[in-house]
């Protein structure tokens, strides 16, 4: 029935005692007899409506059980065991204000018991407390930082072969244009900034929180020998970020990321990255978008300047609690001033995460990749059209006491290998790189 007793029905987390739980739903049923009224035609009706919203509820499904219990109260404002659970759906769904205005309505009406007032007061204290916790946990500011070392077999992406055709005439690379190896160090350092969003949205069957979210980082690979290859890297980006009770999460970020190459500015890339990702269990689905544009600022790179237009899709599965294994296939087209530096590209890959200690785990990575360009090479009088094969191997461990306590060690190693049409863009890379991080 409408107003039957129901012990559970406050359900607040645990926050109240028994005692206390057990007067606020005894005051409900003496409010409910006093606002019981005469129906000829329509109690059926609200009955299984007020059914229904307790369902949604029960489930999770804040939105549909706050929209059924709005039905109930339009046809009958005095019901104030309907307007209650609808001040309880609005208060689990983080909606306070509306939360509190529903409950305040049953506390102004003249007629609600004494007994009723004082325990919806006790309802009305109760929000009012979890809403100042609530706000003083909306920031979230984390810290981190990290240094490496490591070494480079081919720095400048030099060629396989030192002697090449064009057109029947063999040429040799100049002196400091083959493979040329070194070690590097590097530097990363970083903030990151959450906003959790008063309240929740009204996307799908359950409650969504939202968020902005907003990171700064700078990043330094120093070459030890070849500095002209030293790079730099400065990083801003935010936007929001959307996460479901349910299964799904999004989110949308502006990123801007300054690159400098040795001593000069490179280029300033702009982009604006939106994915969705969709929880199944032990799956995962994810697919991203990709808007991004290219501004460089040394001469000889403005004929590579253009926008970059790309998605891609990417499963995921937890095959046990320690093993996880990840695949992608995804493209982008990549426009440009000229068409020799246009060029389409699909990628696929596959890899996997095992945690194999407490502390530490081991994960892989293979990647194929193609890239097409649009236009011919002048001096080949020939399409570039390349085929790039990478494959990293690599673990982490995480301190968790002693000098380096709070430290993760990450060390991997990277191999290269790209085939292309015209030789003298055939190379391979083999990189080892090792890194202590931390976050604050």
């Amino acid at each position: 029935m409408l107003f039957s007793l129901r012990a559970s029905w406050f359900h607040l987390g645990g926050t109240f005692s028994q005692k206390v739980l057990f007067q606020i739903t005894a005051a409900l049923v003496i409010a409910c007899v006093v606002s019981y009224p005469a129906y000829a035609v329509t109690m059926e009706e609200l009955e299984e409506k007020y059914q229904q919203a307790m369902d949604l509820r029960s489930k999770g499904n804040l939105y549909g059980s706050i929209k059924a219990l709005n039905h109930v109260l339009t046809v009958d404002p005095r019901l104030h065991r309907a307007r209650l659970e609808l001040a309880v759906a609005y208060y689990r769904a983080a909606r306070y204000q509306q939360a509190v205005a529903q409950a305040q309505m049953v506390i102004n009406d003249p007629s609600t018991p004494a007994q009723v007032r004082d325990t919806v007061s006790l309802f009305l204290e109760q929000i009012q407390s979890v809403e100042e916790a609530d706000s003083a946990r909306r920031h979230s500011v984390v810290g981190r930082v990290g240094f490496g070392s490591g070494h480079d077999d081919n720095v400048n992406v030099g060629p396989n072969d030192d002697i090449f055709n064009v057109n029947g005439s063999e040429f040799r690379l100049q002196p400091g244009d083959e493979e040329q190896s070194d070690a590097f160090v590097n530097f990363s350092a970083g903030v990151d900034h959450s906003y959790r969003l008063p309240g929740s949205f009204n996307l799908g069957e359950k409650p969504v929180q939202g968020f902005w979210q907003s990171s700064a980082s700078v990043y330094r690979k120093e070459y030890l020998d070849e500095h002209p290859y030293t790079v730099d890297v400065i990083t801003l980006s935010s936007g929001p970020a959307f996460i479901s009770r349910t299964n799904w999460r999004a989110k949308v970020d502006v990123i801007l990321d300054y690159i400098r190459l040795g001593d000069n500015a490179l280029a300033l890339y702009s982009s604006l990255n939106p994915s969705y990702t969709w929880v199944n269990g032990k799956n995962e689905y994810t697919a991203s978008g990709k808007w991004l544009y290219r501004e460089f600022h040394t001469d000889e790179n403005k004929d590579r300047e253009g926008h970059r237009y790309g998605a891609s899709f990417e499963y995921g599965r937890r095959v046990t609690p320690g093993l996880s294994l990840q695949t992608g296939v995804g493209g982008y087209e990549q426009n440009a001033r000229i068409d020799i530096e246009e060029f389409d590209v699909w990628d696929f890959y596959i890899g996997a995460y095992w945690r194999a200690w407490n502390q530490g785990a081991v994960f892989t990575r293979a990647s194929y990749q193609e890239s097409d360009y649009k236009g011919k090479e002048p001096l080949f009088n020939t399409g570039r059209s390349e085929r790039e094969h990478r494959y990293m191997v690599g673990m982490n461990h995480s301190f968790m006491d002693g000098f380096l306590k709070g430290w993760v060690f990450d060390m991997r190693v990277n191999y290269t290998d790209t085939r292309s049409r015209i030789a003298i863009y055939e190379y391979d890379r083999t990189e080892l790189s090792m890194d202590l991080t931390r976050r604050y």
